[in-house]
């Protein structure tokens, strides 16, 4: 009776570790191995169902013979095998998830530390930008306010085309100065969000790109606000995109959309340019750097580019929160 209730437990595990190998055939590269092992307690679940049927019929019978007695050493052999290789698979499985959480934990401390790392960066712009903006913008002022009050004087031609020239020096130092630190940290984007930060971007940098039309167009975003990290991220990447058209595409035209549904925001850059091969090109455009930013935030980037006129089409979804 020990023995054949010991067949039943052994066929049915051994069905339920065909069942998770079958699944770990979906689940690893190694497909072949776990269709024979697979193949393989299938047919020791046979064997063993046969054994059952013959012990059954053996105990029915009252046979105690001792061809009997060796059919049941090979029974508990066969068991003890069938039930090791089992539990074995189930081990597997076990190894295999815990493998799987661990290489979750890494990409999610990946993520974190990228985030860090993101944050002290952007930090450190806003420290940047507000010293040039506070301490070298009024230092400027005054050499302007200083050189605009002697151009009042009475002056020779030499002496007046020196101050002329040197009042157009500091008036472009200025208005570079604020251009640098508007790039390392955009008062716009902290002030009023990220579509009227892209906006802003798009119509400074359209005058100097003639050759390709900018199309922006942000529906629902005008003066929607989120998290400012997200909001730095998508503005940064956003602004690279765009630089990497102009820059590689050589395209005529180049499209920004931007919407929001809900908590989530989907935005899309293409253009007809001259497109590349994603499998062969991936770096050099700092298109690794735009997916781990997107990915340090739980985002969802996909590319599509061809060589040869295809375009390139970029396509980016987040979560404002």
């Amino acid at each position: 009776m020990v023995l054949l209730v010991l067949l039943v437990i052994s066929i049915v595990l051994q069905i339920f570790a065909a069942g998770v190998a079958v699944r770990l055939t979906q689940r690893t590269k190694f497909n072949s191995s776990w269709i024979l092992i697979t193949i393989a307690l299938v047919l020791m679940c046979v064997m063993r169902f046969d054994e059952f049927a013959r012990q059954l019929s053996a105990l029915t019978d009252g046979r105690t013979s001792i061809i009997v007695m060796r059919e049941e050493y090979y029974v508990w052999v066969g068991i003890a095998t069938s039930l090791c290789f089992a539990v074995g698979v189930f081990m597997v499985k076990k190894i295999l998830n815990y493998i799987a959480l661990r290489e979750e934990q890494r990409r999610n401390s990946e993520k974190r530390l990228l985030s860090a790392v993101i944050r002290a960066e952007e930090n450190q712009r806003q420290i940047i930008s507000k010293e040039l903006h506070d301490g070298l913008g009024p230092l400027l002022s005054s050499v302007r306010m200083s050189v605009s009050a002697l151009l009042q004087q009475p002056l020779d031609a030499t002496q007046k085309e020196i101050l002329t020239n040197t009042e157009y020096v500091v008036n472009e130092a200025v208005k570079s100065l604020t251009e640098i630190s508007n790039n390392l940290s955009p008062h716009i984007l902290d002030n009023f969000g990220v579509a009227r930060a892209i906006h802003t971007f798009v119509h400074k940098l359209q005058p100097m790109c003639p050759a390709t039309r900018i199309v922006l167009r942000t529906e629902g975003m005008r003066d929607l606000r989120f998290e400012r990290d997200r909001e730095v991220i998508l503005y940064r990447v956003v602004c690279e995109l765009i630089n990497n058209a102009l820059k590689h595409a050589g395209a005529a035209n180049l499209t920004i959309d931007m919407q929001a549904d809900g908590d989530r925001i989907s935005v899309r850059v293409a253009d007809d340019g001259c497109g590349f091969d994603p499998e062969t090109e991936p770096t050099g455009m700092g298109l690794s750097n735009i997916a781990s930013r997107i990915s340090s935030i739980h985002g969802e980037l996909t590319l599509d580019s061809r060589p040869g006129g295809g375009g390139t089409r970029v396509s980016i979804r987040i979560a404002t929160r």
